[in-house]
């Protein structure tokens, strides 16, 4: 399916005037987005801290593009959607990004609260949040200089009109998996989000009106995290997702909408959409082969073969030794069966899914439409 095919849904959104009611026309000048790898375009690996060997990318990209995929991300069909060019990562300096329509300041492994000596990432949340300002800062004083950067660099007006889309929260929860209890890891559930209101309320007072925020998916359901938490079978849900993981995404997200809801008490004159990734990932999974794909919890990328293909020891695209023999993760003949990319990721295939849901508007609060003039059929 190609993305024409979105871009009409959108432009049937817009005619049918539903998306009114939660103030989103998808007429936005720029993005700014914040998140993790989710969302990430190349901010992990323009830091420095990794490389992306190949298949990454290789779907659409032709070998990697910096994105924890085998080619776009749902970020990257969303704007597509919103006929906005794919969002260079902030830290990005090469290749003469051109940040006129927006700039992405995720980073894979990011989490909402604060980076400590043990975190994947030091630029959590609140890093972003700063780096955004500095960002803003340095394009006002560009634009006094006259009209010599406007092709590169956002108008003033843009920082009040542009769309402020979050994708983040995901890395807070499983990375404490590994040292806690579920009990411990739902208690932490109110501080993760007090970083993250902290934030908003932060991005507002500089003029922020236009909030798009994404929930966090099924945790349970990640290779990676059935492969490590999942060995008890009595510990898996009727998908054969660890249920201790999907719990505490559950009532992390009945918590940001409950957020979400008192924001828009307070934000005089913004928007604020929740999108519920989690019921739109968490479906796929459940009904897989109905939409075209074959494999749910298998990474189509990895090592070990089914039912998992996922061995944390050898990443996708690495070749390690492993009992003294070299073995190398390599990925699927067809990325387009499969749901999972990497043990952790999800595939092009899945994103373009998970984007044409969300597309329809029917899981968001508020909602696009109240009734969509036709289904979108997922497969390429």
């Amino acid at each position: 399916m190609r993305i024409s095919v979105v871009l009409l849904v959108v432009a049937l959104l817009c005619l049918g005037g539903g998306l009114v009611a939660a103030s989103t026309d998808f007429n936005f000048p720029a993005v700014f987005n914040f998140g993790d790898s989710n969302s990430d375009t190349g901010g992990r690996v323009a830091a420095g801290f990794e490389s992306i060997l190949p298949p990454y990318g290789s779907t659409f990209f032709g070998g990697p593009a910096g994105r924890f995929c085998d080619g776009r991300l749902i970020l990257d069909f969303l704007m597509e959607a919103m006929d906005i060019p794919f969002l260079n990562t902030y830290l990005d300096s090469l290749g003469t990004p051109n940040f006129r329509t927006g700039v992405n300041f995720a980073q894979a492994g990011c989490s909402v609260t604060p980076a400590n000596p043990t975190s994947v990432s030091p630029f959590s949340f609140g890093l972003q949040i700063k780096q955004f300002f500095a960002f803003k800062n340095k394009v006002t004083k560009l634009l006094s200089k006259g009209d010599m950067y406007r092709r590169y660099i956002p108008q003033e007006d843009y920082f009040s009109e542009g769309l402020y889309m979050f994708d983040i929260g995901q890395n807070d929860l499983a990375g404490q998996f590994y040292s806690k209890t579920e009990d411990q890891v739902i208690a932490s559930i109110p501080t993760i989000l007090l970083e993250f209101e902290t934030g908003l309320k932060e991005l507002y007072a500089q003029g922020a009106r236009k909030f798009w925020i994404h929930n966090t998916g099924p945790l349970g359901c990640l290779p990676q995290n059935i492969a490590l938490f999942g060995k008890d079978p009595t510990l898996l849900d009727e998908l054969h997702c660890v249920a201790r993981h999907n719990r505490a995404a559950k009532l992390f997200n009945l918590q940001l909408h409950a957020l979400c809801t008192k924001l828009r008490g307070e934000f005089s004159g913004a928007s604020i959409t929740y999108v519920d990734i989690h019921t739109i990932k968490y479906s796929l999974i459940a009904n897989y082969s109905r939409y075209g794909f074959e494999h749910a919890t298998q990474a189509c990328c990895g090592y070990g073969g089914p039912p998992l293909n996922y061995d944390g020891k050898v990443p996708c695209g690495q070749t390690v030794s492993l009992n003294g023999k070299l073995v190398t993760a390599k990925g699927c003949s067809d990325t387009t069966e499969f749901v999972n990319w990497d043990g952790i990721h999800y595939t092009e295939a899945a994103n373009f899914h998970i984007a044409s849901q969300i597309l329809t508007g029917k899981y968001s609060d508020p909602p696009f439409v109240d009734k969509m003039p036709f289904v979108i059929k997922p497969r390429f």
